[in-house]
């Protein structure tokens, strides 16, 4: 039996169905946010930072209770092990049987098993729709004399300033009263963490003029630098489906780094 349990425990313990349950056990206690986003994490690592804690213990004990029959499942072992049992092999020509087809069902809604395709899809169309209505403080590099919020969506493809008309745009990720000294000191005899904008806001810039809105979006991914910004927009200059994909692989390989 122990050795039953254990070999459940450890095959157990790779599965989505694991990783949903300590994720709902997690969330109950308060360990995780409600509506935390898992979009750029690997829930391997997630789960495993959870090893040793009550809250993977717990998640453990539900799938033993809640979808697995472990206790049958030793029981209906040690019968065929003693021979009260026989197991008889039924010839489907490769198909389920009725059983196993309400098996393969119920495991199959448990798990919320997404085809890899439409996996992909789903993941795309999300960031697209995130990266697309995130608001940026845009800035003009050449004048210094204009600045706005703007939805990334409601960007044209070619951005310019309206008061001088160069495409040197910049994006920043902060908000207008923060950033109102580079246009006051027109990018000159900045403070310390103006000349951090300054530079940062030039940086965008010239990966906005070469590239347009393509690169507003994808520097509004999330802690992404502005290098491998460009490495992405070097890839797939123009939004695409992998041009999205690109970006979510430069969001999950920051997140990595952050966690090493």
């Amino acid at each position: 039996e122990p050795a039953i349990r254990s070999t459940l425990t450890f095959s157990t313990v790779k599965t989505g169905l694991f990783k949903r349950r300590v994720i709902q056990v997690a969330r109950r206690f308060g360990s995780l946010k409600k509506w935390a986003d898992f979009s750029n994490v690997s829930l391997q690592k997630l789960i495993s930072s959870f090893e040793g804690t009550p809250i993977y213990e717990e998640g453990l004990k539900e799938v033993f209770t809640k979808d697995l029959d472990a206790d049958g499942l030793v029981m209906v072992l040690g019968r065929l092990r003693r021979g009260d049992v026989r197991l008889q092999v039924v010839k489907t020509g490769g198909n389920p049987t009725p059983v196993a087809r309400v098996g393969i069902e119920r495991v199959s809604m448990k798990t919320d098993l997404i085809p890899p395709e439409k996996m992909r899809t789903v993941l795309v169309e999300s960031a697209k729709a995130r990266l697309l209505n995130e608001t940026g403080n845009f800035v003009c590099t050449a004048c210094w004399d204009y600045m706005e919020m703007i939805r990334i969506k409601d960007l044209p493809d070619r951005p310019k300033c309206p008061r001088c008309g160069s495409s040197a745009i910049g994006l920043l990720k902060v908000e207008e009263e923060k950033a109102v000294g580079l246009l006051e000191k027109k990018g000159e005899h900045l403070a310390k963490n103006e000349e951090k904008m300054c530079s940062y806001a030039k940086q965008t810039a010239a990966l906005i003029e070469r590239y347009g809105k393509a690169a507003t979006v994808a520097l509004s991914a999330r802690r992404v630098s502005t290098a491998d910004i460009a490495g992405v927009l070097e890839k797939e200059p123009s939004v695409s489906d992998h041009f999205y994909e690109l970006v979510l692989e430069a969001e999950r390989k920051s997140l990595s780094k952050r966690f090493k």
